[in-house]
């Protein structure tokens, strides 16, 4: 009879997945999104975070790069900041950091806007120098932007497009004109008035069933996990207490 894969060795074999499925993921039609459900998934955030941190990498990138997409199929930004919150307790449970993951870091948990300006500048080189992510370039630097701006427009109702350049790693001229392609193509409530960006109110309250339904489904995926992991215990503990019956029996 064949024996069971041990839990190391089911490990192992996720990890080893997790990377020879960038091949797959990065080269396909929506294969970024297919590749944050894998990695959000309890089991292989779990190899990630014990065995293969430096892939936090990918998946930031990944959740940046399809979050804009992700929240327009579902004609609402509450899958977007599923996304991101999911990518956060990752973080949080990785010892491993690089410009690109310290960029989302320091803006989505420590709000420094500055440190975030010069991680994002920093991001162009690893981004050029990566393997998988050398062909992205120019699209995640736009959505990092995009990312950036969205932040900064939660507390800033006017923005002196000098100032905005700066935190884009722009100059005030290539600011207003990107900003003026956002408007026009993201159907943004916004306009550019003496120099200034002027936000309406772009900022949609989410509703009291959206957050219930988001938090159930977190307690849904930790319950599964706690009763896996219990099942686990249980048969660890029932094959101990069978050896030490059948050293019992042999002695």
């Amino acid at each position: 009879a064949s024996k069971k894969m041990t839990a190391l060795k089911a490990l192992q074999q996720r990890t080893w997945l997790l990377h020879w499925s960038l091949f797959v993921y990065w080269n396909v039609p929506h294969g970024l999104e297919h590749m944050v459900d894998l990695f959000h998934s309890e089991r292989y955030k779990q190899a990630v975070t014990t065995n293969a941190p430096h892939l936090l990498r990918y998946l930031t990138a990944a959740v940046l790069l399809c979050k804009r997409r992700i929240s327009k199929k579902s004609s609402q930004n509450s899958e977007s900041r599923r996304l991101m919150k999911n990518l956060i307790n990752v973080m949080q449970d990785c010892e491993y950091t690089d410009p690109i993951v310290e960029f989302v870091h320091n803006l989505c948990v420590r709000y420094d806007f500055d440190q975030a300006q010069l991680k994002l500048a920093e991001c162009e080189a690893v981004l050029d120098a990566d393997f998988f992510l050398c062909k992205q370039t120019a699209l995640f630097m736009e959505e990092a932007r995009v990312f950036v701006f969205e932040h900064y427009c939660r507390i800033h109702h006017k923005i002196h497009l000098e100032a905005l350049g700066e935190k884009l790693a722009m100059d005030s001229e290539s600011a207003e004109r990107w900003m003026v392609d956002l408007i026009r193509n993201a159907d943004l409530d916004a306009k550019i008035d003496d120099n200034c960006v002027v936000m309406g109110n772009t900022q949609q309250a989410q509703s009291i069933h959206q957050q219930v339904m988001e938090r159930t489904r977190d307690l849904n995926v930790r319950s599964a996990t706690l009763g896996q992991n219990l099942h686990i215990v249980l048969q660890e503990a029932r094959k101990e207490q069978a050896k030490k019956s059948t050293r019992r029996d042999d002695d």
